[in-house]
Order: C-alpha cells, then sequence, then structure tokens
C-alpha cells in the first residue's frame, strides 16, 4: 500500500496550533509532520518561500493554517504561494467532526472538532470550519472564509469570499452574506447582509466599511435584523 505524503503544517495562531498538537490524532500515525511556524503574518508569502521552493512536490502535501487575518487574506497568500509552486495542498477533518458522504469540501479546508457539515452543504477552498460550527443543509461557504467555534450556518445560506463569522453567530435560513462581510458580534442574523459589512464590538450597529462601487464610504447598513447587534 502506498505510504501517504507527509505534510508541511505553515503558519500560526489557533488553527495552527491545534492541528500540530492533535496530528497523531488526525495522521492515524501514517503522516510525518514539518511545521513551518511564522511569528508574523506580514508579507506572510515572502517569508516561506524560499523554504517553499526546496520542498519535494512529490512526497509532500501542505496546509496553510493562519486565523482570520485580514479577511483571511494572509492564509491565502501562503496557499496561493505553495500552489504557484506546484505544491499539493490537504484538507483536514478533526476524527470527531460529522460529515454528510454528499457535502463538498474543497483544499486546504479545515474541519474542526464536533463540526457539523449537513447533506448538499458546499465548503470552498481554504476555509476554516471551527470547532463544534454547524453548516446545515445545502449552505454553501465559498472560498477563503473563517467559521468561528459554535456558530451555526442555517439551510441554504449562501455566504460569499472572504467573510469572517465569529464564535457563536448563527445565521438564519436562506439568507445571503456578501463577500468581505466581518460578523463578530454573538447572536442570531435573520436578514441578508451586503457585501462590505462589519458588525464588531467598534461597529455594533452594522455599517459598511467596503463596498464593490465606493470602497472608501462608510455607511449604516439599513437592512438586518441582529438580535444581539445592538446591545
Amino acid at each position: 500500500m502506498t505510504q501517504p505524503p507527509d505534510l508541511v503544517l505553515i503558519g500560526c495562531g489557533i488553527v495552527f496550533e491545534t492541528i500540530a498538537s492533535t496530528w497523531p490524532q488526525l495522521s492515524q500515525g501514517e503522516r510525518k509532520l514539518q511545521l513551518i511556524r511564522l511569528d508574523s503574518t506580514d508579507d506572510a508569502a515572502n517569508a516561506v518561500n524560499e523554504q517553499l521552493s526546496l520542498l519535494n512536490n512529490t512526497e509532500i502535501e501542505i496546509f496553510a493554517a493562519i486565523d482570520q487575518n485580514a479577511l483571511n487574506f494572509a492564509r491565502l497568500e501562503i496557499y496561493g504561494q505553495a500552489r504557484l509552486l506546484g505544491l499539493k495542498s490537504t484538507t483536514l477533518i478533526h476524527p470527531s467532526a460529522i460529515i454528510a458522504p454528499d457535502s463538498r469540501i474543497g483544499e486546504n479546508c479545515w474541519i474542526g472538532a464536533g463540526a457539523i457539515i449537513a447533506s448538499g452543504a458546499s465548503i470552498g477552498n481554504n476555509t476554516l470550519i471551527n470547532t463544534g460550527a454547524r453548516i446545515d443543509y445545502g449552505a454553501q461557504i465559498a472560498a477563503n472564509c473563517w467559521v468561528g467555534s459554535g456558530a451555526s450556518i442555517g439551510q441554504y445560506v449562501k455566504v460569499g469570499q472572504h467573510v469572517v463569522i465569529g464564535s457563536d453567530i448563527n445565521l438564519g435560513a436562506n439568507i445571503t452574506v456578501g463577500r468581505h462581510c466581518s460578523i463578530d458580534m454573538p447572536g442570531a442574523y435573520l436578514t441578508s447582509l451586503a457585501e462590505g459589512t462589519f458588525i464588531d464590538s467598534l461597529f455594533p450597529s452594522a455599517v459598511h466599511i467596503y463596498t464593490s462601487k465606493s470602497a472608501n464610504k462608510t455607511m449604516p447598513q439599513t437592512d438586518i435584523t441582529a438580535k444581539e447587534a445592538s446591545k
């Protein structure tokens, strides 16, 4: 039987340390792990370019593990650079996660402990689903996203690229979250969010930080129902 390739884990942060500490469970003792731990996410791709260029793409796979820094662009830099160099990326799933057979999960994805990916759900490349998160039937999460611990994504929800969904966020069924959104105030969100919407402790009432038509404007968002956003 062919020996599975070793894994090179690149990055820093919670997911990086979680994968490193649980590697014996994840690999079941069949794969070796090499760590490239970053001190900072600044200019991450250039920081690891030389090390990546020395790797043999027939003997290893890579996994870029950086948390939600800069709407997940920091992680994308490393993942993209590795792919440009011809290196293969893999997806890692914790043994306690529950994954429906007909769900679709891209590469360089992490599915954390106790997470549930329901039937018909799809997860784009380079997206991290954290501990205890739930992705319901038919939900679609695009590439380069972050779903925090305990978050739930309702049936048929559509989430655009480069979205950060924080811990204990509940997205109601059938809504759309535009790209480049960050939702980090725990609560239930029952209506769609336009692209570039930010909700966190600095902006408890939803605001647009970015839109494709007017990148420099900051304007109130009026079509949101969030039980906790105004508290």
